[in-house]
């Protein structure tokens, strides 16, 4: 064989693998782009309500299944679609109170985040048919946020103050009765924290008694049928009588001596009943007579 044609079949030989070695690189590519690629990403909701795959009415009732079985955060991120991407839907109303209730019965969501809610409503749609009901649940958001009656009270006035609002926008609402029966339990409480100022600045003593009557006395003055006439009426009493307004303090000690005969502030009342017969007489407070240390009205709590 010629020196050519031995150089020709060693040509021949060493490009073969190469003829098998481009195209296998190029299956390899393509199976490592379509490795890398990964599963197809599902379409977002928004963009299927856009272009008209999908109805507001639709994505309304399934996020209502959802709620129905306690998935909120599934439920409101489908009421979000509609919020965001179709305000002018019929179903608008009923998707922003839902958001709001997806918040207010969800346990690990805040009452903070649902009152946004409600009160978001409330300034979109103040006449819809569901307004009555938004502002009970707005309420409801602060109420149930109270606190102990030595702790502050915002929450309670604010939710004193919306289901009062609830009342005089809503008169002939089904809510309105419940309203009233949260109001009183408001005002219990703000009677029950104004009497544990008044109640402190009484123990503090000297430089505080007028602090103290200012507060019982507004206990007196703002809940009526709200407090506790015994103990406020006595306290009030021994505020008075220490400032020497001894003819005002025996109003509220007869009162207490007509009306409490077996409370256990009686022996001290009787007390100060007999000095202000000596005090009359005698142009001078006597002194303590028969006084009895009463217990810690706090304790009634």
């Amino acid at each position: 064989m010629s020196e050519s044609r031995i150089d020709s079949a060693v040509s021949l030989e060493a490009a073969r693998p190469l003829r098998w070695f481009v195209p296998a690189l190029l299956i390899l590519a393509v199976l490592l782009s379509t490795a890398c690629s990964g599963p197809k990403k599902k379409e977002k909701l928004a963009n299927r309500l856009v272009r008209g795959d999908v109805t507001t009415d639709e994505l309304f009732n399934r996020a209502t299944t959802l709620f129905q079985k306690r998935k909120f955060v599934d439920a409101r991120r489908w009421l979000r679609v509609i919020e965001a991407h179709a305000p002018d839907s019929s179903v608008f109303p009923d998707v922003k109170l839902a958001i709001a209730d997806s918040y207010f019965f969800d346990k690990m969501a805040t009452y903070i985040e649902a009152s946004v809610e409600y009160k978001s409503f409330l300034t979109h749609f103040p006449t819809h048919k569901k307004a009555d009901y938004a502002q009970y649940q707005y309420a409801m958001c602060f109420f149930t946020e109270i606190e102990n009656a030595d702790r502050d009270q915002t929450s309670t006035f604010t939710a004193y103050t919306e289901f009062k609002n609830l009342i005089d926008r809503h008169p002939n609402s089904p809510y309105a009765g419940k309203a009233k029966e949260k109001i009183d339990l408001c005002l219990l409480r703000l009677a029950e924290h104004e009497f544990t100022v008044g109640y402190y600045y009484f123990r503090r003593g000297r430089g505080f008694e007028k602090s103290a009557e200012s507060r019982l006395k507004g206990i007196i003055n703002n809940y009526e049928g709200q407090y506790d006439p015994e103990k406020t009426y006595f306290f009030l009493a021994e505020t008075l009588w220490r400032r020497e307004k001894f003819k005002e303090a025996i109003f509220y000690y007869q009162n207490l001596a007509r009306n409490y005969a077996e409370s256990e502030y009686m022996p001290f009342v009787q007390d100060k009943l007999a000095r202000w017969e000596r005090i009359k007489e005698e142009g001078q407070d006597p002194g303590e007579i028969t006084a009895e240390v009463p217990s810690d009205p706090l304790n009634t709590f």
